[in-house]
């Protein structure tokens, strides 16, 4: 039987439906409410909440294959989060785990996100495991950034002229349920199939919506004050612009990845991800 983690989230949901889409009837959702999962055949909906390890082990019970949708928020309660979550795969007897870590899980990287993706990676070794990393989401991006650049004409952010391989959560779904199908092991790379940089991603922005938007460089200490002054807690200050330096270092280019060899379908573009929004 497969579990699925973070089953009513974007990942999580979609990746239960591509495989219930692939005619597997053994798919159990993992959801802190378990009432918000949409019933289906072949899919069973139960209580899994991160901060509760007696629900974590409970819903784990017979499941051969996980499926561990990265948790998000604070740096140390993501890496709790995970760390409960495979204490409970432990218990549960759960043979093999599949995991959304992160593309830049370098030690040299100042990326907030890191070291916490490095520590879940390590609690994974020694089982049979795979390790899908991931690029930035292009729906994150949209739904973080793109308002206010619509209102101001104005994309600014610490991007310099490098580019980055957003990927749509979408497309992140169907590989991991090709990975799980396939039974793949190991590291890939899940990645959008171009490595936009901000002018490019200004101009897919201005061409689906009819309105102008222009790329603005913005230093990081600028950046850093604009949020500051914004309201922004310290750490969401420091996931995002510690993000845009790695997108600066090249960290998150990484196109085109490997879920067209997975899936047989590329990726979207950030465009075409944009024009089905």
């Amino acid at each position: 039987m497969i579990g699925i983690t973070g089953a009513t989230g974007g990942v999580g949901s979609g990746t239960v439906r591509h495989l219930l889409a692939a005619g597997r009837d053994d798919v159990a959702a993992l959801a802190r409410r378990p009432e918000a999962v949409p019933p289906a055949p072949g899919l069973e909906a139960r209580r899994a909440d991160y901060d509760d390890p007696a629900s974590l082990e409970a819903a784990m019970r017979g499941l051969d294959t996980l499926v561990v949708v990265s948790s998000d928020g604070l740096a140390e309660t993501m890496e709790r989060h995970h760390r409960n979550v495979l204490a409970a795969a432990d218990a549960a007897g759960v043979s093999r785990v599949v995991y959304t870590g992160i593309l830049d899980a370098d030690p040299a990287t100042g990326f907030y996100y890191a070291p916490g993706h490095r520590v879940t990676e390590a609690l994974l070794r020694g089982r049979p495991h795979c390790v899908a990393r991931t690029s930035v989401f292009a729906d994150f991006f949209a739904d973080t950034w793109l308002d206010e650049a619509l209102r101001t004409g104005e994309l600014a952010l610490p991007l310099g002229g490098a580019g980055m391989s957003l990927i749509a959560r979408e497309d992140v779904s169907r590989a991991l349920a090709a990975l799980v199908i396939a039974g793949t092991e190991g590291v890939v790379e899940l990645t959008g199939p171009v490595d936009a940089t901000g002018e490019a991603i200004a101009a897919a922005v201005s061409q689906a919506t009819g309105t102008a938007v222009r790329y603005t460089p913005v230093e990081d200490a600028d950046y850093r004050a604009r949020l500051k002054a914004d309201g922004e807690p310290d750490w969401l200050i420091e996931a995002y612009a510690s993000m845009f330096t790695s997108v600066r270092e090249g960290r998150f280019a990484s196109a085109p990845g490997q879920v067209e060899a997975l899936t047989g379908t590329p990726p979207m573009t950030f465009a075409q991800y944009l024009a089905g929004r």
